[in-house]
């Protein structure tokens, strides 16, 4: 294996659980999405800072060893989690709650059963409803973020990456096999823009943070407290256009690309 993906998928990687207990003290987890069940790799909820801003949190957790990793399913969301954290959004916007996403997965569930209950137009469904908040929204790449399934909580007003982090529309192992092996898994990580530095470059990535900071989560802490305060400084309609400006200027980048 590549040795930054051997960092990102480490076990003792920097997760959502461990952001979520440093920013969110009085933090009320929400569960299921009212059909199909629980999805144990999303925490969604909504909770106050020390500084009792009201924040929604939305955390994809692939756990931190066998056991956990199996009952998560390695990060991959299934169907029950995109509705569920659409419901939470949902909610989020009727309060007034600025949403923050904490990305560490391979990409959504494509197991039979998800793709039978509808995993593309959940995801399709969650993308929509990002882009349209009234609220601020921002994402957090703490690991890895593949695929629509990490694209559904990145349309956002805000991407914040780690340095050593990935954003991409397929993991390296995925992008290698579609070449068939013309490109190893680190080469495939070169050839596309999927770092954290490369997006950055190119308007997609507004901030990237050192992960070898002493004080990561501390620091990551005050930077999406600091960010969503700026961001609410925005109308609704302002934000609207700002992340479907954002993205746009990404995509009429790529044709030059």
């Amino acid at each position: 294996m590549d040795e930054r993906l051997r960092r990102l998928r480490a076990a003792d990687r920097v997760s959502a659980p461990t952001i979520i207990k440093a920013l969110l003290p009085t933090f009320v987890a929400q569960h299921g999405d009212r059909l199909l069940g629980d999805d144990s790799a999303l925490i969604a909820g909504f909770g106050r800072t020390t500084q009792q801003q009201g924040l929604t949190v939305l955390g994809i957790d692939r756990g931190h060893d066998l056991t956990t990793r199996r009952q998560k399913n390695g990060g991959a969301l299934t169907v029950a989690g995109y509705r569920t954290a659409l419901r939470v959004i949902q909610h989020a916007e009727k309060f007034g709650l600025p949403v923050v996403s904490l990305i560490n997965m391979p990409g959504a569930d494509a197991s039979p059963k998800s793709e039978r209950y509808g995993q593309s137009q959940a995801i399709a469904d969650m993308i929509a409803a990002m882009g349209q908040l009234t609220v601020p929204n921002m994402v957090v790449f703490l690991g890895e973020g593949h695929s629509g399934g990490a694209l559904a909580f990145a349309n956002a007003n805000v991407v914040m990456m780690l340095d050593d982090s990935l954003f991409n529309v397929a993991s390296p192992e995925a992008v290698a096999a579609i070449l068939h092996g013309q490109q190893s898994v680190s080469e495939a990580i070169d050839l596309l823009p999927m770092t954290a530095s490369e997006l950055q470059q190119r308007g997609l990535v507004d901030d990237v943070i050192d992960h070898r900071q002493a004080t990561l989560v501390d620091m990551l802490c005050q930077r999406i407290q600091d960010t969503v305060t700026e961001l609410q400084k925005q109308s609704a309609i302002d934000l609207i256009a700002q992340r479907e400006a954002k993205f746009k200027d990404f995509m009429d980048w790529w044709p030059q690309g």
